[in-house]
């Protein structure tokens, strides 16, 4: 990020800090009260300046002249400067700006605020990415908690729901209109990256949501990196995911775009990975033939006990003996052994 700030300003600052803390804070004995008391300051002081930097923006600068279109064909005149709270990394702020009323469809607009990333809640950009970014990873009482301590900053729990659900609807759209140009309008997908070797995974699950249960498809895409000289298994990089509630055919099409955005077209070697679902080996067929088909280890593993199970009695020492031992060697060195096994096998039962 380019500083804002001249080097000798910014160091002046630092010593002006230093020497305040020389003189303004007693003698602290321990590191920890040290952190504690310089970070009470710190965010009281974020806080003015954050302040000091809004006032410096002119409440004129957001002005745009007498009228400015209105998306009814009419024009929205300038009305006065309205203000508002926006609560930033920094702490709460003021800020004035331009408001515009329509007399031909009776909106209000305020262009400043668009322009800043602003809507009706308080939030700035700002927090909203990083309450965005801490939810994906904690849960909502651990982004409160961390938050407060490390920034003095409350977002309670409904306001984090709240912005999550204004970006994800967000990043949705805009998601749609890349499945959408590249299979109505054939518009082409531009990729992050040319991975020599891309996995894509799919598979379901259940989600309690409007009240009763339904099947949430999910998906994960990421480039395999080979570890040095072959040996070992590939390291997960660049991993994005997917979780959506909709038809397989519609979910195919949204795998397809993902990777399509992770470079499947330019990738050397594609490998789909899923259970033995049957709609996920359809989609993989629709939109990456070609590709090597792995059934993964856990699905297929329940299938050879449940087999063993059949063929030996459930719960039999040997079935019990023929399943680890399978399971072992398809871990260890691939089908082929398994296959033969079963190609030996003569049903003694309509089972």
């Amino acid at each position: 990020m380019t500083t804002l700030v001249s080097t000798n300003a910014e160091k002046d600052l630092q010593d002006a800090a230093a020497n305040w803390v020389q003189e303004c804070i007693p003698i602290i004995g321990t590191i920890a009260d040290a952190e504690q008391a310089i970070l009470e300051v710190a965010h009281r002081l974020s806080q003015s300046m954050m302040a000091a930097a809004v006032e410096q923006m002119d409440k004129k600068a957001t002005y745009e002249g007498t009228s400015i279109p209105c998306d009814c064909g009419e024009k929205a005149k300038f009305i006065g400067y309205r203000p508002r709270w926006i609560r930033t990394l920094c702490g709460d702020v003021q800020a004035e700006r331009a408001y515009y009323h329509c007399k031909g469809c009776n909106h209000g607009f305020l262009p400043w605020d668009k322009e800043q990333g602003l809507d009706e809640r308080i939030w700035s950009p700002g927090v909203k990415a990083l309450v965005a970014e801490s939810c994906a990873r904690l849960t909502y009482a651990e982004v409160s908690s961390l938050l407060a301590r490390l920034l003095g900053l409350s977002v309670e729990e409904s306001s984090q729901q709240d912005i999550v659900s204004d970006i994800g609807a967000r990043l949705r759209a805009e998601e749609l209109e890349v499945i959408e140009g590249y299979f109505e309008r054939d518009e082409e997908i531009e990729s992050e990256g040319r991975p020599s070797r891309l996995y894509v995974s799919a598979d379901a699950a259940k989600a309690h949501t409007d009240g009763a249960w339904h099947d949430i498809k999910t998906g994960v895409v990421f480039e395999g990196k080979p570890p040095p000289e072959g040996l070992g298994t590939d390291k997960m990089e660049k991993a994005r995911y997917i979780a959506v509630q909709e038809t397989s055919e519609e979910y195919g099409k949204r795998l397809y775009a993902r990777a399509a955005l992770s470079g499947v077209e330019h990738a050397l070697e594609v490998v789909v990975i899923g259970d033995g679902a049957e709609w996920i080996w359809n989609e993989a067929s629709n939109h990456f033939h070609g590709s090597v088909e792995i059934l993964d280890y856990y699905h297929a593993c329940e299938h050879v006990w449940d087999l063993a199970d059949i063929l030996y009695g459930e719960g039999s020492a040997n079935g019990k003996r023929w399943a680890e031992t399978h399971c072992r060697r398809l871990k260890r060195a691939g089908p082929a052994s398994l296959l033969r096994a079963l190609a030996r096998r003569v049903g003694k039962t309509d089972e």
